[in-house]
């Protein structure tokens, strides 16, 4: 080996670690500020669980992780930030159906949502729940809900997270189904819907449990339908829609992580390993039960599969519904 000075073997020895380091460990350890992206105001579902990941992911990963709140747009706002955001796995998205649902909601965004991002891995699934106010219905369930409509037009209002949400459009489709004249007002998160319900101002509206939970005990709203294709069994003596006679609102929500395009591979697979291992913790599988959520972990091949096959299905929906924003 030649003679080197001190100031060389000192570069060696900094090319040698770079080299060591330049994979996905290098980008898990670096200090560069990591952001996850939460396309809804704070305080509803997706918050709460981005908040949970990105203290988990931070001790996990030992870097600084920021929730960043980015609404409105009907969670365009927040994709089209991630989508145009720098590939090196500092900028992630967490988002819902929402992302497929907006393609065919819109007529031209500012991104293409099969292509500008790509999806990670799904953290959770969950059903949801129909809720009423009981300033606005004495209903104890979707039919008795339908009656009551009928018996007074022009009366009622379902509310949304926003336009083009999954609780917009399945609202839509329970107003055509059931011939209802259900007026629908969009909210910016599931936080201001809740509060809205709870004081009267809206009759119904449909939205996740962590949502819901915390009015329930206060006799404002009432639970009187869930989706899926059973019952939760976190709310047991809740019927599904299809148990009243109401099919096509089998359809789970869900969120997951999302990535910009062109980000490396080795970075995707270590966000996906970090988030597995954080969802199957004991204290976060009791927490997502008391949420009233169910782990997810499908590989990335297997979550993309799922997209495609939701996206057909949202496209159908939407279409017959005549939704346009």
């Amino acid at each position: 080996m030649p003679n080197l000075s001190r100031r060389q073997f000192t570069k060696v020895l900094a090319g040698a670690g770079a080299a060591v380091f330049s994979g996905g460990h290098a980008w898990a350890q670096s200090n560069a500020l990591m952001r996850i992206v939460v396309p809804f105001a704070p305080g509803g579902g997706g918050d709460v669980l981005g908040r949970i990941f990105a203290e988990k992911m931070a001790t996990e990963m030992r870097r600084t992780i920021i929730v960043e709140n980015k609404p409105g747009g009907s969670t365009t706002i927040g994709t089209d930030f991630v989508a145009k955001a720098k590939p090196d796995g500092n900028t992630i998205l967490l988002t819902i159906p929402l992302l497929l649902q907006t393609y065919y909601l819109f007529n031209k965004l500012p991104y293409d949502p099969f292509n500008d991002i790509k999806p990670v891995v799904d953290l959770v699934k969950s059903p949801l729940w129909i809720a009423v106010s009981t300033q606005k219905t004495s209903a104890n369930n979707f039919t008795e809900l339908v009656k009551e409509v009928k018996a007074n037009p022009k009366t009622h209002i379902y509310g949304s997270i926003g336009n083009g949400s999954t609780s917009h459009i399945l609202g839509n489709q329970l107003n055509k189904v059931s011939n209802l004249d259900m007026l629908h007002v969009p909210y910016k998160g599931s936080a201001q819907v809740s509060m809205a319900l709870a004081s009267g101002e809206i009759t119904m509206t449909i939205l996740d449990l962590v949502t819901l939970n915390a009015l329930i005990p206060t006799g404002k709203i009432k639970l009187i339908a869930v989706t899926g294709t059973e019952r939760s069994p976190l709310t047991p003596s809740i019927p599904t829609l299809a148990e009243q006679g109401y099919s096509g609102f089998e359809l789970p929500t869900w969120a997951g992580f999302f990535v910009p395009k062109n980000t490396p591979p080795e970075i995707i697979q270590n966000i996906r390993e970090v988030s597995i291992k954080i969802m199957n913790l004991p204290e976060i599988q009791s927490r997502f039960k008391d949420l009233g959520y169910v782990a997810g972990g499908k590989s990335t091949a297997d979550f993309q599969k799922q997209l495609s096959e939701e996206n057909a299905r949202w496209g159908r929906l939407i279409k017959d519904s005549g939704i346009e924003i």
